[in-house]
């Protein structure tokens, strides 16, 4: 399926038909709800106890109350049928209030300035050989859900709102609380427009057919969102795309979750996961939106993430943005063990404990034996931050056969463009391949802990153009491996609100940032550096023209402790580029901590 995926076959387009919500109500079927029956003025509807069946194309408006019973939709499966809810309650017990049994396509009116309700109870009676049905609104046909009324859906069974075809929303005001997913279209879930309040123990919006390339996707282009979610936030089988809308997501797993990609193309996030932020197993997409993740255990996972524009800012608990490489084996139960067990390794540090996770002493790795600008080989770093499985040992440390590797090829971290801001206990850009970096603005306070880097790949790191103000701690840091950009490391310390700032020979700050905690390290690439050229480094100075972040491309820095660093697009060390040379900084790389010292000593 992964191979066979593409997402310009996928069918994002709302019809015109979705999108109005119009009716005449002259010529419409009325069917009046009450307590236990029913009375209907018009034709294509009967009434058997407390059960409405609709049997032919048409429009029907529906008002009043059904204390236990519901309201079914049986037509050919070529037919349209337009039901308006227009102030409607319907309870039922044992099944769906509402079940599209068969159609072509049911489109749901919300009538204007209408509040319609429907609720059932914790067990349903199904159908001969099957789990079906099982949701409080449930469709076997294409479901559309528009107008401008309020629906409250209150799930005690399983689902709230179901369809096994598409799912399509373009307006309405959605209260619903259910007992396992909110919103559920099996082939896909496409949202236009509307205000959401969704309580879901499961997920909030799924999609999860998994029998074909161009379904099970969500696509979101508008609408108000506030989820939250015993599960995933919102999750799809193929593609997750966010185009537009406020969404506001609070979720025990993943906050946004796909199968294979994922897409952030607009609208305002605002996240919080127990999990992941927004997890794509091989390709995530940032091009566009805000995204606010105020807490997560990662940010952005995927194989292949690229952050082409928007604005984000993560707070993460491990790392911001991790590039692992694809699950697809389809596998819940393994996935989850997998993850289990990276996350007890990764959160195991030998140097706290003297000993390794399979109890054999590690090898000694105090200060001493650690260059002293702290910036790790190219690879190595990477390597030995992830300690994931195999003792320690990162993803792909062992290949086939028992061969040691370093890093994998198909990971990669690419920034192009965009505003994004990291701050990460664990890593803060971690790539289990590559990281490149051509345009944007990346920010990063990385991790306290000598076991995790602000900056950690296996593999290569590349700049050709953009802004890169890293720090974070030492004992794990890595630099550029290279570069068409010049770009300097330095070890220089400092603490939480501490403005870091580099300026050039005339004063003008080219980058700065406002360091979220204590940090002993400094990476940084501008476009405004030269090769071989001079610049400060200043701490704990105040930047004119700063934003929330500390952040200024322009303006003045006064005060604070000052070094001189040296920008290069060839990084010096020998052993990947990684600054080998102790004694503060290397050539080509920033100045001697020491010997660059203008206005007190950094420490």
């Amino acid at each position: 399926m992964a191979a066979a995926f593409d997402v310009a076959a996928l069918d994002l387009e709302y019809s015109n038909r979705d999108k109005d919500a119009s009716y005449d109500d002259a010529s419409a079927t009325h069917i009046v709800l009450s307590g236990a029956t029913a009375t209907v003025d018009g034709d294509g509807a009967s009434v058997e106890g407390s059960t409405v069946t609709i049997s032919a194309e048409g429009t029907y408006v529906v008002s009043g109350s059904l204390d236990d019973g519901r309201l079914v939709v049986e037509v050919a499966d070529t037919d349209k049928v337009q039901v308006v809810l227009n102030g409607a309650s319907i309870h039922n017990e044992d099944g769906p209030a509402f079940y599209v049994r068969q159609a072509d396509k049911c489109f749901v009116t919300l009538a204007d300035g209408t509040t319609n309700t429907l609720t059932d109870g914790t067990d349903y009676v199904l159908e001969d050989g099957s789990d079906e049905p099982y949701a409080t609104l449930f469709s076997r046909a294409d479901l559309t859900l528009n107008g401008s009324g309020t629906l409250t859906v209150t799930s005690s069974y399983r689902h709230a709102v179901c369809s096994k075809d598409d799912l399509v929303i373009t307006g309405g005001t959605y209260v619903v609380d259910a007992v396992e997913d909110a919103l559920r279209g099996r082939d896909c879930v496409k949202i236009a427009d509307g205000d959401f309040t969704l309580t879901a123990g499961g997920d909030g919006i799924k999609s999860n057919k998994d029998t074909k390339a161009t379904k099970g996707f969500v696509s979101i282009d508008g609408g108000t969102f506030t989820i939250q979610a015993g599960d995933d936030g919102i999750q799809a089988q193929t593609y997750l795309r966010i185009a537009g809308g406020q969404l506001d997501v609070t979720a025990a797993d993943d906050a946004l979750h796909s199968d294979l990609e994922g897409i952030v193309a607009g609208g305002a996030l605002t996240i919080e996961a127990g999990d992941d932020a927004f997890h794509a197993e091989t390709k995530l997409v940032i091009d566009g939106g805000t995204v606010d993740v105020t807490s997560c255990y990662e940010g952005y996972e995927a194989e292949k993430i690229y952050v082409n524009g928007g604005e984000t800012h993560i707070v993460a608990s491990d790392d911001a943005v991790n590039a692992a490489a694809a699950d697809l084996s389809g596998d819940e139960a393994d996935a989850t063990a997998t993850t289990t067990d990276a996350r007890v390794a990764e959160s195991f540090d030998p140097a706290a404990t003297g000993e390794m996770s399979d109890g054999a002493e590690p090898p000694a790795m105090d200060a001493g034996a650690m260059p002293q600008d702290g910036a790790m080989p190219g690879g190595m770093g990477g390597a030995m931050g992830e300690r994931e499985q195999n003792g320690g040992m990162p993803d792909n440390a062992f290949a086939e056969g028992g061969a040691p590797t370093m890093g994998d090829e198909n990971c990669l971290i690419q920034v192009n463009g965009g505003y994004t801001v990291l701050d990460a206990a664990g890593d803060a850009v971690d790539s289990n391949g590559s990281v490149e970096v051509t345009g944007g603005v990346l920010l990063v306070n990385g991790p306290t802990s000598g076991g995790d880097g602000a900056f950690d790949y296996d593999l290569t790191a590349t700049v050709t153009g953009g802004t890169v103000l890293m720090v974070g701690s030492t004992g794990m840091a890595q630099n550029f491996t290279s570069g068409e950009q010049p770009f300097a490391f330095i070890t220089a310390s400092g603490n939480a609100g501490d403005s870091v700032a580099v300026a050039n020979a005339d004063g003008t700050v080219v980058a700065s940032l406002m360091a979220a905690k204590q940090f002993g390290m400094v990476l940084v690439s501008s476009p405004a550096f030269e090769e071989g050229g001079s610049y400060s480094l200043v701490i704990g100075g105040q930047v004119s023209g700063a934003n929330a972040d500390g952040y200024a491309d322009a303006g003045t820095v006064s005060g604070g402790t000052t070094a001189e660093i040296t920008a290069s697009t060839t990084a010096s060390g020998g052993m990947g580029g990684l600054g080998m040379g102790g004694g503060g900084m290397s050539a080509g790389q920033g100045g001697d901590i020491q010997r660059g010292m203008r206005g007190g000593a950094l420490q």
